[in-house]
């Protein structure tokens, strides 16, 4: 074998972070190291959810954890996939080849008679692989290291629900309301967020919990020191994603981590479905319901005329899988505010936005009219989790009641209150409905 140069231990081309301080994600990591160690064979896990829910900078951190713990002898070697075609992938491990375990290359061969010489070849002891911003398996497939070799340990960060069958996944969640405060807290000094904590939490709903959106106000807060945060707040209500904050200035370009602004990130995502027309189209009446989970068989009603399957399928395979639309499990579906206000800002610039406000509408009058006079304590239970939708379609599109459901719209809703001696509540609704 060709004389090796001197090499130093645990090499790495893991970029710096730009961030204060990493928050509300110890247990992620604790228990992504604890996923990779567990695989008898060559351990790959893939890191995924929505656009701007942080899966690159976790991939980051943990990169650097596991180099300040000495983790992998043989290095850490980071992966650009994004836009990028299998040859750059290719030619960016022989890169690090080159330039971090001073390997010699064979001059004769193909890409992948190199690739495989490198991880022949490589630094002893065990590798951390890093693919950041996988599309598609097919991308990465042939640049992966080789299966039996058991030292080679792979992270992949991906908005697609499953890559593959064979590898382990690993959802990353938005933040809980408290580590959502510690981050905008990590940006902001002088107690400003302590002084408006109520605004504060009620800022941390508005944007989801999302990281990506938490970090771009805060951000924003830094430079208008004088702003409170109910003015964000407002101007967040008023202008949706299209309000600058949630857009990457480019004069800050350096300081953030992040690629791209919040609308940038999802556009990534709705720009991948333009093949399923289909998909799209659901995902805008979709933004009809309101902001709590809602079930699959009211998600079919609104395509009447569609077999349940193909709705099923535009669903889980299109919008699931690319973490468009979260499955909580039993047949409930629940979208996330910040992506919910962005395909609603697109259903009303379409031609889709009358007929799906009468068909939701229509699904809703149908659940209202099932409320019986006297409802007992179950039924009031069972009818709880349809409540807030069944307020949108009277309360944000009553002009879209057809004629013969408006009683009922109005009525059900009543009775649900009305049966439990909530008299304020129940009479504004048949006042409505009267008028």
């Amino acid at each position: 074998p060709p004389v090796k140069e001197q090499v130093k231990q645990h090499p790495h081309n893991l970029s710096n972070s730009n961030i204060p301080r990493f928050v509300g994600r110890d247990q992620e990591l604790i228990d992504l190291k604890t996923q990779l160690q567990q695989s008898q064979k060559l351990a790959i896990s893939t890191l995924t959810g929505m656009g701007g829910i942080g899966k690159t900078e976790l991939a980051r951190q943990f990169g650097w954890q596991e180099w300040r713990e000495k983790a992998y002898p043989g290095g850490i070697c980071w992966l650009n996939v994004a836009e990028s075609d299998g040859g750059f992938i290719g030619t960016s491990i022989l890169d690090f080849a080159r330039v971090h375990l001073k390997l010699t290359l064979p001059d004769e061969g193909e890409l992948d008679v190199k690739i495989r010489y490198c991880w022949q070849n490589w630094l002893a002891g065990n590798v951390l692989i890093i693919f950041d911003d996988v599309r598609d398996y097919q991308q990465i497939r042939d640049y992966l290291p080789p299966q039996e070799d058991k030292r080679f340990q792979v992270l992949i960060t991906t908005r697609k629900e499953y890559l593959s069958a064979t590898i382990a996944t690993f959802r990353v969640e938005v933040l809980k309301e408290k580590d959502a405060l510690d981050l905008l807290r990590s940006y902001l000094a002088d107690n400003r967020i302590d002084t408006q904590i109520e605004a504060a939490k009620l800022l941390c709903q508005d944007l989801g919990y999302l990281p990506l959106a938490l970090e771009l106000v805060a951000r924003l807060l830094v430079r208008r020191q004088d702003w409170k945060i109910s003015k964000i707040r407002q101007k967040l209500a008023e202008k949706g994603l299209d309000e600058p904050s949630l857009d990457k200035n480019p004069k800050f370009h350096a300081e953030m981590t992040a690629e791209r602004g919040l609308k940038a990130a999802f556009n990534l995502s709705w720009e991948e479905l333009h093949s399923e027309p289909e998909a799209q189209i659901l995902a805008l009446y979709l933004s009809l319901f309101a902001l709590a989970p809602f079930p699959k068989e009211m998600i079919l009603d609104l395509f009447p005329d569609e077999d349940g399957d193909t709705v099923e399928e535009w669903l889980t395979d299109s919008l699931v899988h690319l973490s468009l639309v979260q499955d909580k499990g039993d047949g409930w579906y629940e979208i996330h505010p910040l992506l919910r206000r962005y395909f609603r800002d697109k259903l009303e610039a379409s031609p889709h936005a009358e007929p799906a406000k009468r068909r939701y509408c229509r699904i809703m009058a149908k659940k209202s009219a099932e409320m019986p006079q006297n409802p007992t304590v179950e039924i009031v239970e069972e009818f709880k989790p349809f409540l807030l939708h069944l307020q949108a379609s009277v309360g944000e599109y009553p002009q879209y009641i057809a004629d013969e459901d408006l009683a009922w719209s109005y009525t059900g809703l009543a009775w649900y209150y009305e049966g439990q001696g909530l008299y304020a509540i129940a009479e504004p609704y048949h006042q409505a409905c009267l008028t």
